[in-house]
């Protein structure tokens, strides 16, 4: 009788143990490979939207793999490192020029937003309030070459930390471009067997792993290329608004919009409203207002549109789970959230689709 017990709990003490291990050596797995996560994603993302031209170069040599998914990496390390090394080299122009413009028209800056001032200060409501706030700013008097020395000395000091940062930091981008198009590279040309590794090893039934595989690239495609798109088009508006306006270096200021598009919440806002205060302290009020308006409102609302639209037609999300899985990710995830927001929604949704039509058999 006792013997019998204990063969029938070996079966169970062997399944808690392959499972406790399985568990602990899955987490040792995690922090073995949570340093090379964002290029892993990134690596996987690439892979699957440059599938199409992988298969043109698999044509054109004829099938040997390595060198379709090596010429395919090149291509995709072309598109992205020299763009990226131009546009990085131009703002690193742009913006000592206007650094040094700021600190030569120090005393042009203060004299204008002196005026400008003393009469923004004798509005009854404005007095009031700086009377109010007196006590702890503990003067109601406001020092404009004070503040625009101390502008100019941030920026210094920002631009200073900026390219020492990039300097330091050239070594880690470099060996993050290395474990992305490496990763990529294996992905392209072992794919399938990976693929079917992967559905092998799933407890799902292979026709619900290939629909999940398949909402993960299109959704891949629509993040990847609404996200790219949404941002190529807000700078080009925002350069064609600029130099309408008159503003100098449109170009330049088109790309540094289509930067801050991919940054969480503040967005294009962060080059929106820095340029209103500045073109409100030199006395072109009309055009700072303009300058807010079509692109603090009208620029800034293209990623609201644009992106649902374009990932809304690939993945059929509603409209209202895309803005919030995108915004949702951002916070939670940072420029990455972009990806993983509705990658996560999407995903969820397929498992939910699957939930449903499993009970529906039952």
């Amino acid at each position: 009788m006792a013997e019998g017990n204990s063969e029938r709990a070996k079966p169970r003490f062997m399944n808690l143990f392959l499972l406790a291990s399985f568990l602990g050596l899955g987490y040792l797995l995690c922090l073995i490979f949570r340093p090379f996560l964002t290029g892993l994603i990134w690596a996987t993302v690439l892979a699957v939207v440059f599938s199409p031209f992988f298969e043109f170069a698999l044509r054109i040599s004829k099938g040997r793999r390595s060198l379709a998914a090596f010429g395919t990496c090149l291509v995709v390390l072309l598109l992205i490192v020299l763009p990226m090394t131009f546009l990085g080299i131009v703002i690193t122009r742009q913006s000592v020029g206007l650094y040094q413009s700021v600190q030569s028209n120090i005393d042009m800056l203060e004299q204008r937003g002196s005026a400008r001032l003393q009469e923004f200060q004798q509005r009854p409501w404005v007095r009031r309030g700086m009377e109010l706030i007196s006590p702890w700013t503990g003067s109601e008097e406001v020092d404009i070459r004070a503040t625009a020395e101390r502008v100019v000395a941030n920026l210094s000091q920002f631009l200073l930390k900026a390219g020492t940062s990039v300097l330091k930091g050239a070594g880690g981008l470099v060996f993050s471009f290395f474990v992305i198009f490496i990763t990529m590279f294996f992905l392209l040309r072992d794919g399938p067997h990976i693929l079917e590794f992967i559905t092998a090893a799933n407890p799902l039934p292979s026709a619900y792993a290939a629909a999940v595989l398949s909402r993960f690239r299109d959704i891949s495609f629509a993040t990847f290329y609404g996200t790219i798109l949404t941002a190529i088009v807000q700078g080009a508006a925002a350069s064609l608004i600029l130099w309408t306006l008159g503003i100098s270096s449109p170009a330049f200021w088109g790309a540094i919009v289509a930067l801050t598009s991919l940054v969480p919440i503040l967005g294009t806002f962060l080059v929106w409203i820095p340029m209103f205060a500045y073109l409100l302290i030199v006395g072109q009020t009309t055009k700072g207002i303009l300058v807010l308006v079509l692109g603090g409102v009208v620029v800034a609302s293209i990623d609201n549109i644009l992106k649902p639209m374009i990932i809304q037609g690939r993945t059929d999300m509603h409209p209202l789970l895309v803005f919030l899985s995108v915004l949702g990710g951002m916070q939670v995830f940072g420029f990455l959230g972009v990806l993983l927001g509705p990658l996560v929604v999407t995903v969820f949704l397929a498992f939910l689709n699957l939930y449903r039509l499993e009970s529906q058999k039952e």
